[in-house]
């Protein structure tokens, strides 16, 4: 039951990130972040990571992923890429001016996120605990996140906008792992009920 209630409480994390994050992307149609720095771009971002990370975590303790082993090196994976993006960001606000200098620990945070959300995704179909759209939501972001990443050489100003956009299907995947958490325990709750009646 404690694993549920971690679960509810990464879930909710990962709303307000989901949320946060489509802030940003609304923002970046009045504020072009590929043209100018603003700092606040970058504490936006950082909280969205965060929301990431909650997403991911709230996947884990849901327990629906197979073998249980990979699903935690996949989380590992992402969440170590997300928080190397946080730290980024922390220090861009910190440096503006020596932003090329970070661009290979952000290409790292982006290789470990990829890698670690596939493992997580395919593992999480494997389980086959999720049905239909759910079971495949962690491998739609990662196709997402596949698709935005290359906008940036492109047209920054759309790659942001998408990233923000980014944050619905992250939301999604919140919905998933509150929805199946509260269910669970209301499941197990009733299970003891009766048990003790």
């Amino acid at each position: 039951m404690n694993h549920l209630r971690r679960a509810y409480l990464a879930g909710l994390v990962a709303l307000g990130g989901g949320a946060v994050q489509i802030v940003y992307g609304l923002l970046a149609i009045w504020f072009p972040y590929g043209d100018q720095f603003y700092g606040w771009d970058e504490a936006l971002w950082a909280v969205a990571n965060v929301g990431m990370i909650g997403g991911v975590l709230g996947l884990l303790f849901l327990d629906v992923g197979r073998p249980r082993w990979l699903a935690r090196l996949g989380a590992a994976l992402s969440v170590l890429g997300y928080l190397l993006r946080i730290i980024v960001s922390i220090v861009l606000i910190v440096a503006p001016t020596q932003a090329d200098a970070y661009v290979p620990f952000v290409l790292l945070s982006i290789l470990l996120m990829v890698l670690g959300l596939l493992v997580l995704g395919i593992v999480t179909l494997r389980g086959g605990q999720l049905q239909g759209w759910r079971g495949w939501l962690p491998l739609i972001i990662v196709g997402c996140m596949v698709g935005i990443v290359p906008t940036y050489d492109s047209n920054r100003y759309l790659h942001f906008i998408l990233l923000g956009l980014w944050g619905l299907p992250w939301m999604l995947l919140s919905f998933v792992v509150l929805t199946r958490s509260t269910a669970r325990q209301q499941g197990a709750a009733s299970e003891l009920s009766h048990a003790g009646s």
